[in-house]
């Protein structure tokens, strides 16, 4: 009986791998308990082989081979619950060594006299269950008389690792069936037909200028070949990015090997990944990737300005007035808290006359006047501006940067001081905070009666006079109403002069002349 599952169980697989001489690397047979001598254990099947050089050999003094494959056992085996396994060698003019090993499993269906030899022609044989009438069906077919199994078409074992077969047995002379079916588990052995591939994104971020031997992430990799072999064992390498980058040959984690990555000389790094399997042999399937490598930006540039000082002149009785935009440089993340610029005034702002703020599109600092200076007690400040960001260095021994800021303070003249004051009321003086009336409302006073009360000052004084809108509009005021009042008169005269020419010709019945017509010089010119 074991004969017939001799070649019934694995005579199957012939592998997608295909060479000059091919021999399956393993081989199931399912034997009785007790081999007997001369009993036919099996039969070796060489593919692509010269069948007049090619050489057997068994590797088990238990048994010989012939030279068609059959495996004879030479005295009685027994095999135990284990089973038994021994190897077969083959060689042909290639003169390179294909070994297969032959695993002996004891049968365990009940013991029946069966008749020493399979090849008495006793019994039919038949079978059934995957692979030959339920999917996929097709694959398998039986020797009714001998109870081989053939493999009628390619196998994978990624799609259909293995097949649970029936075999059901007949005796020639009653047509009766065997008590039981025989199971036959026919094993798709595996070869190394399945490249690794990658699993999940291969885009990764690591701070800029972090410590050597940071983690920067793990590539993932899987294969669909068997699980426990080497076709399955994947070795990581770096084919590119090794300078800056490392990774682990068995987990596939990336980690640096330098603490000079600077996200603003450059801000993404491209590595090209190797994953090869048989751990990786040079016969080892392999697949390559890119992966990128993303900087994180931390504040390790403070903001720069574009100019070392800066000047700028207010008038003392200015307020919330803009005097000044002072720009900045910053190379940090634009947007970012690292690149935001904190303007601070550390110097010469103790009354509170100023206040600074950033503008948040520009990033510039917009200095403003909000107190007015008095020109009397001081007519030049000097500010100290710094430039900080909103987060705090980090990664850099670079400092907050400051720069000097003049302020000039001009005095404002006497007109303009007394703009919206009536002027026959009186003058102002030049001093505008003290805004001191000359005059009282009651006592009228003249330009003389001005610049005699400031001996040896009237021509300074008559200097600094200058003229605003509300003064040109005081000077231009009269000087419209007289023009008007002219064209009036004109206007007036010449329609009284049109009404005498007009009644001085109806009396007399002549012609109206011009007031500037000439008498004619004699009567011919009237005719």
């Amino acid at each position: 009986m074991g004969k017939l599952l001799i070649s019934s169980t694995y005579l199957m697989l012939i592998l997608s791998c295909v060479e000059s001489c091919f021999l399956l690397r393993s081989l199931y047979v399912i034997v009785p308990e007790i081999i007997p001598p001369g009993y036919q254990v099996t039969k070796v099947e060489t593919v692509g082989c010269d069948a007049k050089s090619v050489q057997l050999t068994v590797k088990d003094p238990s048994f010989t081979i012939k030279s068609n494959g059959a495996v004879v056992a030479l005295t009685s085996v027994s095999v135990g619950e284990g089973g038994r396994i021994f190897s077969v060698s083959a060689w042909d003019k290639t003169e390179r060594e294909r070994k297969m090993e032959v695993h002996l499993v004891r049968s365990t269906m009940p013991k029946r006299h069966l008749g020493p030899y399979p090849s008495d022609r006793r019994y039919w044989y038949f079978i059934e269950g995957e692979g030959v009438d339920t999917y996929p069906t097709g694959v398998f077919s039986m020797d009714t008389d001998t109870g081989d199994l053939f493999l009628l078409k390619a196998v994978d074992r990624e799609e259909f690792p293995a097949y649970n077969i029936l075999m059901i047995v007949f005796d020639r002379h009653t047509n009766a069936e065997l008590d039981e079916k025989i199971p036959l588990r026919v094993i798709v052995d595996d070869v190394n037909d399945n490249a690794p591939e990658f699993v999940g994104p291969l885009h990764f971020t690591v701070p800029e200028h972090c410590s050597a031997g940071t983690v920067v992430g793990v590539v993932s990799a899987t294969d669909r070949d068997q699980i426990g072999t080497d076709h399955v064992k994947i070795k990581y390498t770096l084919v590119s990015g090794s300078d800056m980058f490392t990774i682990h040959p068995e987990t596939g984690v990336i980690t640096t090997t330098t603490n000079t990555l600077d996200r603003e000389l450059k801000d993404n790094h491209v590595v090209t990944v190797k994953i090869q399997d048989m751990n990786g042999a040079p016969n080892g399937l392999f697949a390559t990737s890119t992966a990128t490598i993303a900087l994180s930006d931390i504040n390790d540039n403070p903001p720069t300005f574009m100019k070392s000082s800066y000047n700028v002149t207010v008038q003392e009785d200015e307020s919330e007035k803009l005097l000044l935009r002072i720009p900045v440089q910053d190379k940090d993340l634009i947007k970012a808290s690292n690149w935001m610029s904190k303007f601070v005034i550390t110097k010469g702002n103790e009354n509170g006359n100023f206040r600074i703020v950033t503008d948040p599109q520009t990033n510039e600092g917009c200095l403003y006047i909000s107190k007015p200076l008095d020109y009397e007690k001081t007519n030049d400040v000097q500010l100290q501006i710094t430039a900080q960001n909103v987060a705090s260095l980090n990664g850099s021994s670079a400092t907050w940067q400051s720069i000097p800021v003049n302020v000039n303070v001009e005095k404002v003249d006497a007109v303009r001081a007394g703009l919206g004051q009536k002027i026959g009321l009186g003058i102002l003086t030049r001093d505008p905070p003290t805004r001191r009336a000359l005059t009282s409302p009651h006592t009228p006073t003249t330009f003389s009666q001005l610049f005699s009360q400031s001996p040896g000052r009237e021509q300074q004084t008559a200097r600094s006079v200058s003229f605003g809108l509300l003064g040109i509009m005081t000077i231009l005021c009269p000087v419209v109403l007289l023009l008007l009042l002219f064209l009036v008169l004109v206007f007036f005269c010449l329609k009284k002069r049109e009404k005498l020419q007009l009644h001085d010709s109806g009396d007399i019945g002549g012609i109206p002349l011009k007031s500037n017509t000439e008498a004619p010089e004699d009567s011919m010119a009237w005719e």
